[in-house]
């Protein structure tokens, strides 16, 4: 729901999406200690969460827990003290609140069809019988998550009846997925393992080195089999970086996506691959050298490392060089920053993510002119165009366990 247009929306997820901003705002601004107004509106942008709605409702939520204080003047914010807790009580504290609000029915059956369908997708009528709703209120659940690419149908061949999904039936199933792709003669299963497969063992490969099977990889990143990046240069040029699937947020706190990981890994194909003067040559000791400070500073850097220093995990300092003004990164020494680092090192290195759980990293401050795109926006932009090759991931999902859905 995040950066969409005015709708009747609105009103049917209100309470699931102020809960939403302020817990994406919460999770994104813990530790950082004292903000200023200026920080708050750059916050506010790149969270794309209107400024007014930041001062007059997420603030105020926040103080009334207790979790920051508001020095104000006036209209005016003079600065705002964090004590922000850890994830896991943000989303338990928030996820109260959110019942107390007495959400709609359409708020319960999204929440609640999310947490199902992450786990098998099901036809229309058990989701009916097990949400406890009308046809009416799962149809309207159902365009929205549609519209949105959260939630999805399509028409199973073995049960003969509409099936809902969700993207996030991917997380953390790859192995099994794989086991059934290399067990088939299906030509574009086949081909969907053996891309797969690559992936795996070059995580944020840039989408234009790739010159084989766009549309069916196209088609994995709109059903959110491939997540992916998109980071724009300076200059509004667009770069894409593809991924396997690896284990994501979902409705459970400890299965959180690693999307911080995707970002550093992101940054450093960027380099690798698209940087203006001098290409990275050996990212996992590029990782290592940011990790412990020892990068030179550099007049690019500020761009290509955009995504870190919007999430907090770098921030830099600017210092004289030869050429002139560099930015020098400063890697942020935090538990979950060095988790995400840990599995950025493994993605680098070939190696599938096993480490736990991250926080849900939405950007902070934009600093620079280079931005990205998150993997959601990623499914919404591919799920806008016309990809020939949908069907063969909604095939794969019915198909890997049989009828695969809960009737």
């Amino acid at each position: 729901m995040i950066n969409k247009e005015v709708g009747f929306q609105d009103f049917d997820l209100d309470i699931t999406k102020s809960i939403g901003d302020i817990a994406r705002f919460a999770a994104n601004t813990r530790q950082s200690g004292t903000l200023d107004e200026k920080q708050l509106a750059a916050i506010g942008n790149a969270l794309k969460i209107n400024y007014s709605t930041l001062r007059t409702n997420i603030l105020t939520e926040l103080e009334d827990l207790g979790w920051v204080q508001i020095i104000s003047k006036g209209r005016r914010i003079k600065k705002v003290d964090e004590n922000i807790p850890p994830l896991q009580d943000i989303l338990t504290t928030l996820g109260k609140k959110w019942d107390e609000m007495e959400p709609t029915v359409i708020d319960r059956a999204s929440v609640n069809s999310l947490s199902m369908l992450s786990k098998r997708p099901a036809t229309k009528e058990a989701l009916i019988s097990d949400l406890d709703i009308s046809e009416e209120n799962l149809e309207t659940t159902l365009e929205y998550g549609e519209q949105t690419s959260y939630l999805g149908t399509f028409k199973s061949e073995t049960v003969e009846e509409d099936v809902v999904w969700t993207p996030l039936y991917w997380a953390g199933k790859m192995d099994e997925v794989l086991k059934f792709l290399n067990r088939q003669s299906y030509e574009n299963f086949e081909i969907i393992g053996n891309i797969t497969e690559g992936f795996l063992r070059y995580q944020g490969r840039p989408i234009d080195q790739i010159s084989e099977h766009i549309s069916l990889i196209n088609a994995g990143i709109g059903q959110g089999y491939f997540p992916s990046v998109g980071v724009k240069d300076r200059n509004e040029v667009s770069h894409e970086y593809i991924f396997a699937a690896t284990p994501h947020f979902e409705a459970e706190p400890e299965k959180d996506i690693f999307e911080k990981a995707r970002l550093i890994v992101s940054c450093i194909r960027h380099g690798q691959y698209h940087a203006e003067v001098t290409k990275i040559l050996y990212p996992v000791k590029l990782l290592q050298a940011l990790r412990e400070n020892r990068l030179s500073a550099h007049s690019y850097a500020i761009i290509q490392y955009a995504l870190l220093i919007a999430n907090r995990i770098c921030t830099y300092e600017i210092e004289s060089t030869f050429y002139g003004e560099g930015y020098k990164l400063v890697f942020i020494e935090t538990p979950e920053n060095n988790l995400a680092a840990d599995i950025a090192e493994e993605m680098l290195r070939g190696e599938t993510p096993i480490a736990g759980s991250i926080d849900e990293p939405e950007a902070r401050e934009l600093l620079v002119k280079g931005i990205f795109n998150y993997s959601a926006e990623q499914r919404q932009i591919k799920s806008a165009e016309k990809i020939a090759a949908k069907r063969e991931f909604e095939k794969l999902m019915e198909y890997m366990r049989g009828s695969g859905v809960t009737s």
